[in-house]
Order: structure tokens, then C-alpha cells, then sequence
């Protein structure tokens, strides 16, 4: 008897249980899904400004950025974006190697960032962005690395890393289709002066013009 008990308590038990995992799972997903239709893929392009002494070795370089925005609030979100450069330098700097000290030119460029983005519109379809983003840039130089033996883990030619704080003021027009059209001017700072690779001090100050669509 206990067992034909227990059968009809399980019998009658899955409808339920298969209701509560629709009425949980499924909001669940689609709320999953609704998030990710607000994130915002960005691509566009515009230039490299070089301030101050920095404008002694790079000139006007061309630039490109992808971006990804992620909402947090309805008026924040945290924001992916790595900057691609191809700096027209002007005049070679110092490199200091453990062994030796080279002239060395920048052959690219490549600066990954995370933004913290605030919107300060009350309007929907055009609005005032500030940001603040941290990261670093990164210099493949074309001294190649005395010690590279060949090993893909090691990198071929020498490379400069520096910390990368950028403040940007952003004009977005929205359109239909989660479509945007930014247009954007930033400063990025980056002390490239670094013991044990570039001693010089070649600037830090940088203007970022761009323009960017997303989708």
C-alpha cells in the first residue's frame, strides 16, 4: 500500500514540479536575452592626436576601435574597447636592454581599455556620454628581441607597455534597431618613461577623434 502511495504522490507531484520549472527557467532566459539585445557592439575609426612632446616622435596616426557596452543601470554601463594604431613616428627614441641600448621606432600599436560610461541626457535619441577608461598601451616596436629563440610564447620583437587613463566625452544619436552613431574625443594618457625599457621621456598626452556606429 505504501508503495502505490508513493507512486500516486509522484504521479501527481511532476505537473507541478514542470509547471514551477516553466514559471522559474523560462523568465529566467528570457530575461537572459533581453539583456544581451541592450548590449551594443561598436566599430568605428578616427585618429591619433600626439600632445606636447609626444608630437616630437609621433605625427597624426590613423586609428581604429571596437567596443562592446554593457548595461548596468539605465544610465551606466561598463564598456570593452581596444584602440588599433599605426603611428607615423617621426624620429626613433632610446630603448634601454638588459644588454645593450638601441634606437627603436614604433611599428604598432594596440590599446585595450575598460570604460566606466555614464549617460547625462534626459533624452532618448541624443545624449551626452562621459567616460573614464583604464588599461594600458601597448608598443610592438621593430628592435627585435636578442633573446627570442623562436618559441611562439615568446614575442619576436621588443614591446613597451605603459598605463593608459583616458577620459572621453561621447555625443550619441540613437536610431531605429538599437542603432547608434557616436561621435567621441578623448585624452588618453599614457607615461611611456619606464625604467628598464624607455628612459626617455617622449610625452604622455594624446587627443582620440572618433567616430563610431553600432548596432
Amino acid at each position: 500500500m505504501k508503495h502505490i502511495l508513493f507512486i500516486l504522490f509522484v504521479i501527481i507531484i511532476m505537473p507541478f514540479s514542470n509547471a514551477q520549472n516553466d514559471t522559474i527557467y523560462k523568465p529566467y532566459s528570457n530575461q537572459y536575452q533581453d539583456y544581451f539585445k541592450r548590449v551594443t557592439f561598436k566599430i568605428g575609426g578616427g585618429v591619433l592626436l600626439p600632445q606636447g612632446d609626444l608630437s616630437k616622435y609621433f605625427g597624426v596616426s590613423p586609428l581604429v576601435e571596437l567596443s562592446l557596452d554593457f548595461p548596468v543601470t539605465e544610465k551606466k554601463s561598463l564598456q570593452f574597447g581596444l584602440q588599433f594604431i599605426v603611428p607615423d613616428q617621426k624620429q626613433p627614441f632610446k630603448y634601454v636592454r638588459t644588454l645593450d641600448t638601441i634606437q627603436a621606432k614604433a611599428s604598432f600599436m594596440i590599446n585595450p581599455m575598460l570604460r566606466f560610461n555614464k549617460n547625462l541626457s534626459q533624452k532618448v535619441n541624443n545624449q551626452f556620454h562621459i567616460s573614464l577608461g583604464i588599461g594600458a598601451s601597448i608598443i610592438k616596436t621593430d628592435a627585435r628581441n636578442p633573446f627570442y629563440s623562436g618559441n611562439e610564447d615568446e614575442e619576436k620583437y621588443e614591446v613597451v607597455t605603459a598605463l593608459l587613463l583616458s577620459p572621453n566625452l561621447d555625443y550619441v544619436k540613437k536610431f531605429r534597431n538599437n542603432e547608434e552613431l557616436t561621435f567621441s574625443i578623448g585624452l588618453n594618457y599614457t607615461p611611456y618613461k619606464i625604467e628598464g625599457a624607455l628612459r626617455q621621456d617622449i610625452g604622455s598626452l594624446s587627443l582620440t577623434p572618433r567616430i563610431l556606429y553600432s548596432f
